[in-house]
């Protein structure tokens, strides 16, 4: 099973959580790749946060709009 293919309501046991954690947290190049792509993400977010960041300005002109 991939990331996204999952049904809702479905119970995993815990040889399914034990290969989706090592395939998250294992030494492969997918592993590797996520890893980085989550850390490019966290970084993307933060900067949206400070001011003069887009997620800082909507919220901005959010509040005007609503005052």
């Amino acid at each position: 099973m991939k990331w996204g293919e999952e049904e809702i309501g479905v119970l995993v046991d815990n040889e399914g959580v034990k290969k989706a954690v090592e395939e998250l947290m294992g030494d492969g190049d997918d592993a590797k790749e996520r890893r980085r792509r989550a850390k490019e993400l966290g970084k993307l977010s933060n900067r949206a946060m400070y001011e003069g960041g887009s997620s800082y300005s909507n919220i901005t002109f959010l509040l005007q709009d609503i005052s």
